[in-house]
């Protein structure tokens, strides 16, 4: 996974200013008093925040500010190298002291006033947009191109600090000798983006991935021995489900089960989640009785879930009830969630909406299998969220993965067992894991 460094760190300047308005600024004039010959009164200038500087297409920050005296309230820039006004809405335009002053021009009895208010512009800290990261890499003649993408869209270079194991010339990496291979790839900033600098691990030839666990067990019916099952109690969706753990804690087997065929095109007829490390109810958003996906008002907090660095495929161990095995759509999907959260787009259910990568898997057999998914090569974009652009295998190495969802393709309504019910089960046995 890519570690990104910014060489500017603005955050406790705009913090300190947000504290002491007095001393950034916020105990400006209070009014000319007497001296007009009116009453006193008091301009209240909301602090707008130490911001970062406007890019093309950012929206301007709107500045509140009230009179006690009632009239109007206009704004002016005391820095306009730094920052401009037009009418309520400041525009940053480079780093520096941001300078505003809110006035009010007197009348109906009231004597003038302004208020003046100080901040730090900064600049605004790169993000990448697509991991560049290849994987895992065998040891071959074969270049390796690097392509790492930040919202700037600065020009970035490429360098390695293990040149026994890689060399790196412009955007390609050749592969030296077995080993882990280390490329940074830098971006030097200009007047709204601050330099930034990444790196990434490349194992080649007989340097393999570490495992990462998503779970290693089961607790009970609800819970992992890392996180939640899916909804809290029964799956609010069906009468006749089932969720069962086995009395080790080595094997969790979901069962919907119906008297007559199920509808075909509703996979949520089987299917069920599976939350990441350390994600508990206190981090589920309640609606009514139900409980819904880790953080559905915000992103899940930071460290939780799963950080993808080099592993390249997910294992799971899977069996299907064979009467779903023997049907003639036998296949299962994967979905895994990200925590890129889109807060202005609603999922189907009404909830804030989280980015999923999805693979399909034809099963090979009805007991018990070893499946390996590639992450690279087998997952693609599910769920969009109404973005744009979306690469998988970047989702996947810049949001940790904080819920796996298993559903069936098409559920079995082609044969009855002998309790002449319609079942579609999965059976997961040991952990669930990255590599």
């Amino acid at each position: 996974m890519w570690r990104q460094t910014t060489e500017f760190k603005p955050g406790a300047v705009a913090l300190a200013c947000a504290a002491l308005l007095a001393a950034c600024g916020g105990g400006g004039g209070s009014g000319s008093g007497g001296a007009d010959g009116g009453m006193l009164q008091a301009v209240e200038f909301s602090y707008p925040g130490g911001g970062a500087v406007a890019v093309p297409g950012s929206t301007p920050t709107r500045l509140v500010a009230t009179a006690t005296g009632g009239g109007p309230v206009t704004f002016s820039s005391n820095t306009p190298d730094t920052c401009t006004v037009s009418g309520d809405q400041l525009t940053l335009l480079k780093v520096g002291d941001c300078s505003v002053t809110a006035s009010q021009a007197g009348g109906n009895g009231y004597a003038p006033a302004s208020q003046k208010q100080l901040f730090v512009v900064v600049k605004n800290t790169p993000k990448l947009t697509k991991s560049p990261n290849p994987g895992w890499q065998p040891l071959d003649t074969k270049p390796v191109p690097l392509s790492a993408t930040f919202d700037a869209g600065l020009p970035v270079t490429y360098a390695t600090t293990t040149p026994e194991v890689c060399t790196v010339s412009g955007a390609t990496m050749t592969k030296v000798a077995n080993g882990m291979c280390i490329v940074t790839a830098s971006q030097e900033g200009n007047d709204a983006y601050a330099p930034t600098k990444v790196s990434v691990r490349i194992p080649i030839g007989t340097e393999k991935p570490t495992a990462m666990n998503f779970l290693t067990g089961y607790r009970d019916n609800d819970s992992t021995k890392e996180g939640l099952i899916g909804h809290v109690g029964n799956q609010w969706w069906c009468n006749d489900c089932d969720r069962s753990v086995s009395g080790d804690g080595s094997s969790h087997t979901f069962t919907a089960s119906f008297d007559a065929p199920p509808d075909a095109t509703k996979t949520s007829h089987a299917s069920f989640q599976l939350f990441g490390p350390g994600l508990v109810s206190d981090d589920l958003y309640n609606l009514g009785n139900d409980v819904y996906r880790a953080g559905v008002k915000a992103p899940a907090k930071t460290g939780k879930g799963v950080s993808i660095d080099i592993q390249m495929a997910l294992h799971v161990n899977l069996a299907q009830n064979p009467e779903w095995f023997g049907a003639a759509d036998n296949r299962f999907t994967v979905e895994l969630f990200t925590n890129h959260f889109n807060p202005n787009k609603l999922d189907a259910n009404g909830h804030a909406c989280y980015v999923s990568v999805k693979a399909t898997v034809k099963p090979t057999a009805a007991a018990a299998t070893d499946y390996s998914i590639g992450l690279k090569d087998q997952f693609s974009i599910g769920e969009t969220c109404g973005l744009s652009g979306l690469d998988a295998w970047s989702e996947l190495t810049l949001y940790p993965v904080i819920e796996v969802k298993f559903a069936a393709v098409r559920p079995n309504g082609q044969t009855a067992n002998a309790a002449k019910k319609y079942q579609t089960q999965f059976k997961l046995t040991g952990p669930i894991y990255f590599q």
